[in-house]
C-alpha cells in the first residue's frame, strides 16, 4: 500500500458547546460548504448548527443555530429542499424520528442577516429559534438505529417526487416517501420490510429505486422494497458488528462496510462471496465510510481511534486502471493519501461537501474538523 502525506491544506475548526455525534452536508447549498450538526446533551433541549466553510480564508462560521428537543443520534437533509431536515433523537417518551423545517433567523427589523445568526450561536439554549415540526414518522419499535435520506440532486424546479427516507428500529426496515413539491409524507406509500434482528446501518442503491442494503450484526443483506424480499446475502462480511455501508455513487452494484473489526471492505454484490478489497489503518472501530460522489477513488474511513483517513481507491474506481480482478489483496495504484489526526475523541460522522474536494468530520466532544483533498491528488485525478 502506497501513502502519500502532503498537506492539503490548514485544517478549520468549529467547537460546539455540548457533545456530539450526526453530521450531514448540507448538499441542497450548491454554491457554499455547508454542514449541518446537531448536538448530544443529556439535556431537554439540544442544538442543530448550521455551519459554513470558508475556503478563500480557511475559516468555519455560524449560520445559523436553532433548539431540537431531546439528545440528537442522527440526522439527514434533503437534497431539494434547504430548510427540510430529519433527525432520530430521544426524550422522555422514547426515540422519535421527525421531519423539521428550519425557518429563517431573522433580526430585530425582521431581515434575514448574517449577524443575525451570528447571535443566535451565542445566545441561551432558551432563546434559539426552534425547529418547525413538518411530521413525526411514527410506529418504530424500540431503539431507532439508522436513519438514511435518499440523495436526490435535482436542479431547482425539477421533480422531486423521488426523494425518500428509510429508518431502522430493532425489528424493521420502514421506507418512507415524500409527497413531491410539499416536503410531507406520502403515508399511503409508507412500506415495511419483514422482521430482521440486529439491524445496525444501511443504505440506498442510487442507481436502483426501491433498493436498499442493511447490515444486520456482521451480515450484508440487499433489499427491493417493491417485493419486500431480500436479495444478495452476505453472511460474516465482518469480524463483529458493522457500523456503517455505502455505495459506491458511480459504480452498480459495488458497496462498502466497516465496523468492529477495524476493516473497510469493498463488495461487488454480483459476486459476494469474498470481498475485492480490504482495507485497515485503524486501531479501533470504523464508525464511518463514505464514497466521495464525484470521484468515487476517494473515501473517507473514521472510528474511534479519532482518526480520519482519505484513501485512492483505484482498483474499485467507477473507471478502474486496467482490468483489475478482485483478489482481496490491496491493487497496486491504491493507496492512503492523507491520515487526520485533529481530533481528540471517537469521530462518529464524516460528510463530504457539495463540492468534489471539501470534507468535515465530527467528534464526540462536539469539534467539526473540516480538510480539502490536498492538491496533488486533485491534480493526479483531474489531469
Amino acid at each position: 500500500l502506497n501513502s502519500t502525506m502532503e498537506s492539503g491544506g490548514n485544517p478549520a475548526a468549529y467547537g460546539l458547546n455540548y457533545q456530539a455525534r450526526c453530521m450531514t452536508s448540507r448538499t441542497s447549498e450548491r454554491d457554499s460548504h455547508q454542514f449541518i450538526v446537531g448536538t448530544h446533551s443529556l439535556k431537554d433541549k439540544n442544538e442543530i448548527h448550521i455551519i459554513e466553510y470558508k475556503e478563500d480564508v480557511e475559516r468555519v462560521d455560524c449560520a445559523g443555530v436553532y433548539s431540537h428537543p431531546g439528545e440528537v443520534w442522527n440526522l439527514q437533509a434533503s437534497g431539494c429542499h434547504k430548510d427540510l431536515i430529519s433527525t432520530v433523537y430521544t426524550d422522555k417518551k422514547g426515540w422519535h424520528c421527525s421531519l423539521w423545517s428550519m425557518p429563517e433567523i431573522k433580526d430585530k427589523e425582521g431581515e434575514t442577516t448574517e449577524q443575525a445568526a451570528l447571535q443566535e450561536s451565542t445566545d441561551a439554549i432558551d432563546q434559539l429559534t426552534p425547529l418547525k415540526p413538518v411530521v413525526e414518522l411514527k410506529g418504530h419499535e424500540g431503539r431507532i438505529r439508522a436513519l438514511r435520506w435518499r440523495e436526490n440532486m435535482a436542479e431547482e424546479g425539477e421533480d422531486d417526487s423521488n426523494e425518500s427516507i428509510v429508518t431502522m428500529d430493532d425489528k424493521f426496515i420502514r421506507w418512507w416517501p415524500l409527497a413531491a413539491g410539499s416536503g410531507g409524507l406520502d403515508e399511503k406509500k409508507c412500506l415495511k420490510s419483514p422482521e430482521i434482528s440486529g439491524l445496525s446501518a444501511g443504505c440506498f442503491d442510487p442507481h436502483h429505486d426501491l433498493a436498499f442494503v442493511a447490515a444486520h450484526e456482521s451480515t450484508l443483506t440487499s433489499w427491493d422494497f417493491r417485493s419486500s424480499k431480500p436479495g444478495v446475502q452476505i453472511e460474516k462480511a465482518h469480524y463483529g458488528k458493522i457500523f456503517d455501508v455505502d455505495y459506491n455513487p458511480n459504480r452498480p452494484y459495488h458497496i462498502v462496510s466497516a465496523g468492529e473489526d477495524m476493516i473497510a471492505s469493498f463488495w461487488d454484490l454480483r459476486k459476494p462471496k469474498l470481498p475485492i478489497l480490504q482495507l485497515g489503518g485503524h486501531t479501533h472501530w470504523i464508525w464511518s465510510v463514505r464514497f466521495n460522489r464525484y470521484h468515487d477513488q476517494l473515501l473517507l474511513t473514521a472510528g474511534t481511534d479519532s482518526n480520519v483517513s482519505l484513501w485512492s481507491i483505484v482498483s474499485v474506481m467507477s473507471a478502474p486502471v486496467g482490468e483489475m480482478e478482485g483478489t482481496g489483496a490491496e491493487k497496486e495504484g491504491d493507496k492512503l493519501i492523507k491520515r487526520y489526526d485533529g481530533h481528540r475523541d471517537s469521530v462518529y460522522s464524516i460528510a463530504w461537501s457539495s463540492d468534489a474536494w471539501v470534507f468535515a468530520s465530527l467528534s464526540y466532544d462536539g469539534t467539526v474538523v473540516v480538510n480539502n483533498v490536498p492538491q496533488s491528488e486533485k491534480y493526479n485525478i483531474l489531469l
